[in-house]
C-alpha cells in the first residue's frame, strides 16, 4: 500500500469521522459506498450526508437495465449532536468504522432490501489534493476515495446475491457549490485482480481539471490528466467511456466503459443540478472488471442538447 507523488493529502487521524465548521461557518460531510455487478446487470450504491447541526439523510439506489430503480429508499431527518460515523444508526442504515481510512461495516434494512456491505481497502485513502490540479474549493475542503475488497450480501425482492468481490467508497467534507461546475465526470473501475483507477474530469469557470488514481502492482499513483471520450444516449444518459489515464510518472491506462443501466439521484438541488449514474462493464488495460461512470449537468444545459438532439 504505497502512494508515489509526495504530497500530503491533509488527513488527519479523525478525517473519517464527522466534521465541525469554524465559528459561524457550516460543515456537511457526505460518504458513499457502492458496489457493481455486471454478471447480475446490477449496480449498488449508498449515499448519506451528515450537517453540523444533525440534519441528515440517505439515498439507497439499486439499479439495473430498467427504466425504473430494482429499489430506491430515501430518508431524511436529525440525529443527536453526539452520533458520529464510528457507530452511526438512522431509520434502517448503521455504519460502524472499525478502523478508520481502512475498514466500513455498512448495513441497512428495509422492507424488501437488506443490504450487509462489509469494505477493507487494498489501498490507503487517496485525496484530490494529491493530483497536480488539487481539490477546487468549492467541490470539498477534502474528499478520500479508496477502491476495497467487499464482503456480505444484498437481498432485494427476494433476491440473494452473496458478495466477496472488489467495490468502492468515498468520503468528502465541506459545503459544496453545486453552481460553480459547468459539468463533470467521475469514474471508478476495478478488476479481481487488484487493478483499480479512479477519475475525476471537471470543467468549471472556463477551466479542465483532472483528479484520481491509478493502483497497479500494488502501488497508488496519482493521476496528471485523462484523456476521454464519451457516448450518450438519446436523452444524455450514459453509454460507454474510452479514458486513457496518464499518471504523473508519464505512464498511460487503459480504460473503458461499458453501461448496461443508469439511475438518476434525487438531489432536489435548488442550482438545478441532476446527477446520473451508470453501472458498467469495464475494461482496465484489456483485463475485465466492472465500474461506475458519473455525469454532472445543469438542468437547463441538459434539457437543451436532449431537445437539440446535439
Amino acid at each position: 500500500m504505497v502512494t508515489l507523488g509526495g504530497v500530503d493529502p491533509g488527513f488527519g487521524p479523525r478525517d473519517d469521522l464527522r466534521h465541525w465548521p469554524a465559528p459561524g461557518g457550516k460543515m456537511r460531510d457526505s460518504l458513499f459506498w457502492e458496489l457493481i455487478m455486471p454478471e447480475e446487470r446490477l449496480g449498488v450504491q449508498i449515499y448519506l450526508y451528515l450537517t453540523d447541526r444533525g440534519k441528515t439523510g440517505y439515498n439507497v439506489s439499486v439499479w439495473g437495465p430498467g427504466t425504473e430503480p430494482v429499489a430506491l429508499k430515501l430518508a431524511s431527518g436529525s440525529v443527536p449532536t453526539d452520533m458520529d460515523f464510528d457507530n452511526f444508526t438512522f431509520r434502517g442504515l448503521s455504519v460502524k468504522q472499525p478502523e478508520l481510512r481502512r475498514t466500513a461495516e455498512v448495513v441497512f434494512r428495509h422492507e424488501d432490501l437488506t443490504i450487509e456491505y462489509t469494505f477493507v481497502a487494498i489501498h490507503d485513502a487517496f485525496s484530490y489534493r494529491s493530483n497536480p490540479d488539487g481539490l477546487p474549493a468549492w467541490f470539498a475542503e477534502n474528499r478520500l476515495e479508496q477502491t476495497g475488497r467487499v464482503t456480505g450480501f444484498i437481498d432485494v425482492g427476494g433476491r440473494r446475491i452473496e458478495w466477496d468481490r472488489m467495490g468502492h467508497r468515498d468520503h468528502s467534507w465541506g459545503n459544496r457549490n453545486w453552481g460553480i461546475p459547468h459539468h463533470w465526470k467521475w469514474f471508478v473501475a476495478y478488476t479481481e485482480s487488484g487493478r483499480a483507477v479512479n477519475g475525476w474530469i471537471w470543467i468549471a469557470k472556463g477551466e479542465w481539471g483532472f483528479g484520481g488514481y491509478v493502483v497497479k502492482d500494488g502501488v497508488t499513483v496519482p493521476v496528471s490528466h485523462i484523456k476521454h471520450k464519451a457516448l450518450y444516449n438519446g436523452d444524455m444518459t450514459q453509454r460507454r467511456l474510452d479514458a486513457e489515464l496518464v499518471d504523473i510518472t508519464g505512464e498511460s491506462t487503459s480504460l473503458v466503459l461499458d453501461s448496461y443501466g443508469v439511475v438518476k439521484l434525487p438531489t432536489n438541488d435548488k442550482m438545478a443540478t441532476e446527477i446520473w449514474e451508470a453501472a458498467c462493464t469495464a475494461t482496465i488495460d484489456g483485463e475485465v472488471g466492472a465500474g461506475q461512470f458519473e455525469t454532472h449537468w445543469p438542468t437547463p444545459y441538459l434539457q437543451h442538447l436532449i431537445e437539440s438532439k446535439a
